[in-house]
């Protein structure tokens, strides 16, 4: 779903393309549930407009897209928080479920 969001730029186009495969590949509830905070992949490419709107407003200098492709700010703190997200929704979805 990770790199899904980060082609689609959208997450209700990912989560309504790839949820219900998921779920006929046998993927059970818990890890769909559990993995859906992967669909907030936008930040990859750093071509989306509020990324974009943020490294243009940064007075300071310091928010820059690099040279190459994946060399932005937002790549690190998005990746953990998503990593994150999905290890505590399945360690929220086992207690729940």
């Amino acid at each position: 779903m990770f790199f899904a969001a980060a082609l689609l730029y959208s997450q209700a186009a990912t989560t309504k393309a790839l949820m219900p495969v998921a779920l006929t590949l046998g993927v059970g509830p818990l890890g769909a549930i559990a993995a859906f905070p992967a669909v907030s992949a936008l930040f990859v490419l750093p071509t989306y407009p509020t990324l974009l709107a943020a490294v243009e407003m940064d007075d300071t200098g310091s928010t820059r897209v690099g040279k190459a492709v994946f060399n932005h700010p937002f790549m690190i703190p998005g990746i953990v928080n998503i990593a994150l997200a999905v290890a505590l929704g399945f360690f929220f979805g086992s207690l729940i479920l």
